[in-house]
């Protein structure tokens, strides 16, 4: 019955989902969860052991963050991530009694609109230029009185662009207002991309004025899902989000996330995932994810059909149609069995090149895309 029920799923196996920030885990990470499924992160007391491999990952990606000492945790990855560092501005500015507002360019993640919400704040967003980038005079002009807080981006979901955090930063520490970075999937493809010398950015804690950063190791870093993380640079924005549990003894007790009940075994995988491929595993991934990137960007380029929004900045593509609309033409990718989503701002095809996506995936993406988009309907 359950085979029957899930037979509309469409696998990652199947290289089909080209939008997904998700990929098929790595099967080490997979045989470690399943082993695994018992132990509960919210039972740090119980699962002693679970809580030092907890600390591992938090190191491990501290060091890819170049933070020598991370005060954090893993997360469901980045959505629970973004509440915490905006619920974290919030507690840190409790003396102030207005509407308190966050700043984001309008390229930020839905999360952080979701996470304004539920916290009782005010987002405050701000333009963009013609890469789709934050413009820092833009994000310095909304500055007010109730403003207790700055997110970037480092890996747009639109357009996978890295918002000019280096300005962004200096603007903050001018302030004095926490900055926090959310780099879920940026943050496990840009210090590669730094290592193969495909554009050099500085988007974590190497930047003075950077409060938090925040990726999901679920996304390129292959670990089974949920596993994201929220690291801090001072151990007391990690307090403002950390909450007691009475009736829980010892690690339990304390809990600077959502959740409470929480699965062990992701991070588990993570942490195996991650021992195993190490910086050149990593690096390998990045580099054969950009090449497949870059023969879509090569084909798209002198198409009569297709366009592209921007340069790829990482394995992230915007793509427009010159003849027929994009709603007809993802809609056709989609009834030819393609998983493909559309971003309002620009308006675009969104493809994600992640690890399941082959060259034999890529060659008949982009077939029947030429197809879709140039078959113009008779009525």
């Amino acid at each position: 019955m359950l085979q029957s029920l899930l037979a509309d799923d469409v696998g990652f196996a199947s290289g089909r989902p080209v939008a997904s920030m998700s990929t098929e885990p790595h099967s080490l990470g997979v045989e470690v969860f399943s082993r695994s499924m018992e132990k509960n992160a919210g039972r740090f007391h119980t699962f002693a052991g679970s809580a030092k491999v907890e600390r591992e990952v938090i190191d491990m990606i501290g060091d890819l963050l170049h933070l020598a000492e991370p005060f954090g945790t893993t997360t469901s990855g980045g959505t629970e991530s973004n509440i915490l560092a905006m619920l974290s501005h919030r507690e840190a500015a409790r003396k102030k009694t207005g509407m308190r507002e966050i700043i984001a360019s309008k390229t930020v993640h839905a999360s952080v609109d979701k996470a304004a919400w539920i916290l009782g704040m005010k987002l405050v967003k701000t333009e963009v230029d013609d890469q789709f980038k934050a413009v820092p005079d833009a994000i310095e002009h909304a500055i007010g009185p109730n403003t207790v807080g700055i997110f970037a981006t480092a890996g747009t979901t639109y357009l996978g662009q890295v918002d000019p955090i280096e300005e962004i930063a200096d603007i903050a520490s001018k302030h004095r207002l926490p900055l926090h970075i959310d780099a879920a999937f940026g943050g496990f493809v840009i210090p590669f991309l730094n290592d193969l010398g495909i554009g050099h950015h500085a988007f974590d804690f190497q930047v003075d004025g950077v409060t938090s950063v925040s990726t999901d190791p679920h996304k390129m870093g292959l670990g089974p899902i949920p596993c994201g993380c929220i690291l801090f640079r001072s151990e007391r924005h990690l307090k403002t989000v950390t909450r007691q549990v009475p009736y829980l003894r010892g690690a339990s007790a304390f809990q600077p996330t959502l959740l409470g009940t929480r699965p062990a075994g992701s991070i588990l995988g993570t942490w195996a995932v991650m021992k195993h491929l190490g910086r050149s595993g990593y690096r390998s991934i990045v580099r054969q994810c950009m090449k497949r990137t870059m023969n879509i960007k090569d084909r798209v380029e002198p198409s009569s059909t297709l366009s592209l929004a921007i340069q790829p900045v990482m394995n992230i593509l915007g793509i427009k149609t010159k003849v027929v609309s994009l709603e007809l033409a993802t809609q056709k990718m989609e009834d030819r069995g393609w998983r493909i989503d559309l971003s309002p701002l620009p308006p675009t095809m969104r493809i994600v090149v992640m690890p399941h996506m082959t060259d034999g995936t890529v060659n008949a993406l982009l077939n029947d895309l030429e197809e879709a988009a140039g078959t113009v309907p008779s009525d």
